[in-house]
């Protein structure tokens, strides 16, 4: 359920920011926020930041909140303003099966090896819906054991970038406390601002690309942040676009 919600969140911002006042109630009343994050939402004036900021809330909270949140999307009285939605929410499994639907018994076995000298550690699988897995593992004569060669080669850079945002835990304070070093230096604002477009209005990127300097679209950019999503937003495609600079703020 968090896939879906993940895979479909521009549309349901879209879907859900013209009546997110009611939304909001009806999210509060089925308990899938505290009365923290009720307040703080409902703080937020402007409606889709707001949708953000709930569908954010939504995902941290795990697979059953996702479900329970679309399986509310699928009331009568809930998507009632929205015939998008409702045709959608429509097509969405909601069931606990959902996820695993046609991998019943079916088992994965997994053979790991190592070689060259490398050695596997306490092998670790995460996120398994198929069944159940085995592994089984061959030691070489050496004593060491060997690592296929298929592996898929993970992402640095996008390690790299994840490790550093997590690092940040209040990423709106981050951008106001180097609000004057980010003005100053950013220098590749433009594909910044592109991957910004989902999360801010029409408007206001229009607004930020009409400045006539680096500094000046950064500082309209800023500017727009009024919640901790937004912010995220911002420091992720810092970290994407101007990484050496966001190791100089941070280290």
């Amino acid at each position: 359920m968090e896939k879906v919600i993940k895979d479909n969140k521009p549309e349901l911002i879209d879907w859900l920011k013209s009546d997110s006042l009611i939304i909001l109630q009806h999210v509060q009343a089925k308990g899938l926020i505290t009365a923290l994050e009720y307040d703080k939402l409902k703080s937020i004036t402007i409606p889709s930041y707001m949708v953000i900021e709930l569908l954010d809330f939504i995902l941290v909270k795990g697979e059953n909140a996702c479900r329970d949140f679309l399986i509310l999307l699928k009331k009568d009285n809930v998507n009632e303003f929205s015939p998008e939605l409702r045709k959608w929410i429509e097509t969405v499994d909601t069931s606990e099966t959902a996820n695993t639907a046609g991998h019943s018994g079916i088992q994965v076995t997994s053979k790991i090896y190592a070689s060259g000298g490398s050695n596997v550690y306490s092998p670790k699988i995460t996120a398994a819906t198929i069944g159940s897995i085995q592994m089984n593992m061959t030691v070489a004569p050496s004593g060491k054991s060997n690592v296929a060669t298929n592996c898929q080669k993970p992402d640095r850079d996008c390690e790299r970038r994840e490790n550093g945002s997590r690092s940040i835990q209040d990423y709106q304070k981050f951008l106001k406390d180097n609000n004057s070093q980010l003005v100053q230096k950013v220098k590749n604002i433009d594909p910044i601002i592109d991957d910004l477009i989902k999360f801010l209005h029409d408007e206001s990127i229009a607004n930020v690309r009409a400045n006539p300097t680096l500094q000046k679209k950064m500082r309209e950019l800023l500017g727009c942040v009024n919640c901790e999503s937004i912010a995220k937003a911002i420091v992720d495609a810092l970290f994407k676009h101007e990484e050496s600079l966001m190791k100089e703020l941070l280290y």
